[in-house]
């Protein structure tokens, strides 16, 4: 349009611009995370689990984290909300004795983020 004088007033920009870093990042592609070494063959194998938050918009009741736990043959999710990060342990508590007593089986393998949810005195004396 601004060869045909369509348009008047506009900027032209020219062809040899440098490009800044953010558009070099932009345009990166990102590696894909590696395959998992071991895939769960029976059912709570492998439970991943994770503890996200203090979420900035508390949810009923005053909950501000939330706790996962995803087993890796099932694909099956149970999520808690939490209103304090302490409450990790005893959560991961509670879900452990419904899983034995309920599931009938045991949770082979643990995995998570060594986010410190793990990590706690607490969980020194319960081992």
């Amino acid at each position: 349009m601004l060869k045909k004088s369509g348009v008047s007033g506009l900027a032209t920009i020219p062809k040899d611009l440098k490009q800044c870093d953010a558009c070099i990042m932009g345009k990166h592609n990102k590696q894909p995370f590696p395959n998992s070494k071991f895939i769960a063959c029976k059912k709570l194998e492998l439970v991943h689990s994770n503890l996200c938050g203090p979420i900035l918009i508390t949810f009923a009741n005053g909950n501000k984290y939330i706790m996962t736990f995803i087993d890796n043959y099932t694909r099956m999710c149970w999520v808690f909300l939490l209103r304090e990060r302490y409450q990790a342990f005893e959560t991961f508590n509670n879900f452990y004795v419904w899983i034995n007593n309920e599931g009938q089986t045991q949770i082979g393998s643990l995995p998570s983020d060594n986010g410190g949810e793990y990590t706690s005195n607490e969980r020194d004396r319960y081992i």
